[in-house]
């Protein structure tokens, strides 16, 4: 299937969120910055070469390191891509997995070319196993460049006008942009989108062998997905980027978003900011 849409409604939908929250959005360097070469762990003991935690109700930042630093982000980019996905599609519109689209680095997903999902089956393999082969196929659904073109419209009205996207799933060193950034897209999902991240913090989803595919059991592979606090987030791992992931939880009966960018181990650099974070805020 093929499809040429219109994002209007969901970009000034984006638009009036950013100012009625008083939220102000600068216009983004001409080029991506590349990376800057990895430092030696920090003093505080958190390996992340950025770090935020913040509020998401307030938009109060508690905890922050490099928080403008423009790095890259990895598979954390499957979240605009999820959010595109949903805009332009019908939920039960079908995508067929292509042999083109399987020219990705292997996942545990397990999907294959000529297998054919809804569009909200396909948000599992994407969001929980991190599926390149999920993320390829829903852009190339419709023009992949188009595609492209809206993840970056996008991502400038949800709050990450920083942000380059070069493909749907992380894998280009380009894909990058700021903890910041990634801030003000949580605050977005937290408010305006709850439905990716209800997908974000399910810990597997299954679907039965049909005539359009075989069985799948998407497993979700964020390390704190069986916290009870946990409301959603998402993990990136290239050898560029290293560990980069966003995680939101509910502390204190508020949420709080904790992103962690070119970690060299994102679990513990998050639970460290947990701990000072609800130390902090208590």
């Amino acid at each position: 299937l093929r499809y040429e849409v219109d994002l209007s409604a969901p970009l000034k939908a984006a638009q009036e969120f950013f100012a009625e929250n008083e939220i102000k959005i600068e216009k983004p360097p001409a080029k991506p910055a590349k990376p800057a070469a990895i430092k030696p762990a920090p003093s505080d003991g958190i390996s992340a070469e950025s770090y935020l935690a913040g509020d998401i109700q307030t938009g109060k930042i508690v905890l922050e390191k490099n928080v403008d630093k423009i790095l890259p982000f990895a598979s954390m980019s499957k979240l605009i891509t999820a959010l595109i996905a949903t805009n332009i599609y019908d939920d039960t519109a079908t995508i067929t997995i292509t042999p083109e689209e399987m020219n990705v680095p292997a996942d545990a997903s397990g999907l294959r070319a000529g297998e054919s999902f809804t569009v909200k089956e396909l948000l599992y393999p994407l969001l929980l196993n991190s599926s390149n082969v999920a993320g390829e196929a829903l852009a190339s659904s419709t023009n992949r460049v188009y595609f492209l073109k809206l993840m970056s419209d996008y991502s400038w009205e949800v709050g990450m006008p920083e942000s380059n996207l070069a493909d749907p799933t992380g894998l280009s060193v380009t894909n990058s942009g700021t903890a910041r950034g990634f801030f003000g897209l949580a605050r977005y999902l937290y408010r305006m989108r709850p439905d990716i991240l209800a997908v974000t913090r399910t810990a597997s989803s299954t679907v039965a062998t049909t005539t359009d595919h075989g069985s799948h059991i998407f497993s979700n592979i964020h390390p704190f997905v069986h916290d009870p606090r946990f409301l959603g987030g998402k993990t990136g791992y290239t050898p560029e980027a290293l560990d980069t992931m966003l995680t939101v939880l509910k502390i204190d009966d508020k949420p709080a978003a904790f992103i962690v960018l070119r970690s060299k181990n994102r679990a513990r650099d998050t639970r460290l900011l947990i701990e000072r974070f609800t130390r902090t805020s208590s």
